[in-house]
């Protein structure tokens, strides 16, 4: 029996070694864990669309950030070597060379796969005559005449245009009286044979419509947009943080494994900081994207967030916030808007008080 105590004693100090649910055994050993420097109670974080409430308090175990010991991102592990050769199989895949690898030229100087060595005939032996290009000896020999009568052609072409831009009209006094040049021209006027129509002022298509029919056009316009917004691709949503963090420890060099804890402690104190600054942040379990917004908007968009997710879907979310923040995101905000709207009320009531002590200290300091 005592043994089997001191068994299950040795496991559970075994598992406190081990590492939080999530989070890897081996980015532990090789990073190393850091703990929060302080519980911040302001900002406003959500992880997966899904609000956190407040306090906060950042730790770090391995490449994983956690906040209030829940996953909240996830860095990306490769070592450089693996990158280059990962790097290096998709270009071969791509590369048209690599399918006549096979194929050796017999030519000297050539490699393998390539074309055949090109080679340029004799020069004539002396200036017999204009250069010719290649071009025009190979039109020659086509048909179409001589080289000679070729460049014949093309003079006589360009003395032709040359004197068309000069042209022949009145040059020369047809009779002894120089004035006679500018006499024999025709000025006399011809009018037209039916009258020109009046200028009708131009009126847009829009302003010729009542303004119902312009009220109509306007929330089909709105609706249009809205559509747009919610409609976002798969595509888009990945692009916006859905692709999940890739991890491979082998091959890791000391300097790579340095500067990988240095880039994770970072990015755990920035986090910090902007929860200190009481900002708005966005952060994904499945990567290391994130998104931190001011003061301003956080407070805007967490007032105007119950009202927005009480619609039928996350058009209204999305056509107003859709500029700001990522639409993708906002999307999962919506899907957690129950949980959302539960825990999101203690941050509404201190945003309030916030807001009506500024507003006084204001009003105390204009009198």
């Amino acid at each position: 029996m005592l043994r089997q105590m001191l068994l299950g004693a040795a496991l559970i100090c075994a598992a406190g070694a081990f590492a939080t649910e999530g989070v890897s055994d081996m980015a532990v050993k090789l990073f190393g864990k850091e703990e929060a420097t302080k519980r911040v109670a302001e900002g406003a974080l959500f992880v997966d669309g899904l609000y956190i409430k407040a306090p906060y308090s950042v730790t770090r175990e391995g490449n994983v950030i956690l906040v209030n010991g829940r996953v909240a991102s996830r860095f990306k592990v490769e070592s450089k070597a693996d990158a280059k050769a990962k790097a290096d199989a998709e270009a071969a895949k791509g590369d048209a060379g690599k399918a006549g690898a096979d194929v050796v030229s017999e030519e000297d100087g050539a490699t393998v796969g390539s074309d055949p060595t090109p080679t340029l005939g004799d020069a004539p032996a002396g200036n017999s005559g204009p250069k010719v290009s290649e071009i025009e000896r190979r039109l020659a020999q086509r048909g179409g005449g001589s080289i000679e009568e070729r460049l014949a052609a093309q003079r006589k072409a360009k003395d032709q245009k040359g004197k068309q831009a000069v042209g022949s009209f009145n040059q020369e006094a047809s009779g002894s009286d120089p004035l006679a040049l500018f006499e024999e021209a025709d000025y006399t006027y011809t009018p037209p044979s039916r009258p020109e129509p009046k200028a009708v002022p131009y009126i847009r298509p829009a302003a010729q419509k009542s303004m119902a029919e312009r009220l109509a056009d306007a929330k089909a316009r709105e609706a249009e947009v809205a559509a747009k917004a919610s409609g976002t691709s798969a595509a888009e949503e990945e692009a916006e943080g859905d692709a999940i963090a890739t991890e491979n420890f082998d091959n890791l060099t000391e300097e790579e494994i340095a500067a990988y804890t240095q880039r994770f402690s970072k990015f755990r104190a920035l986090i910090e900081q902007n929860l200190a600054a009481d900002r708005l942040i966005f952060l994904s379990s499945a990567n290391s994207g994130a998104k931190a917004e001011s003061r301003t908007v956080m407070r805007r968009f967490v007032a105007s967030l119950g009202k927005l997710c009480s619609a039928p879907d996350a058009s209204r979310l999305v056509a107003q916030w859709g500029a700001t923040l990522p639409r993708g995101y906002l999307g999962k905000i919506y899907n957690n808007r129950e949980a959302n709207n539960r825990e999101i009320r203690t941050l509404l009531l201190r945003i309030a008080r916030e807001v009506r002590e500024e507003r006084e200290r204001a009003e105390r300091r204009l009198k």
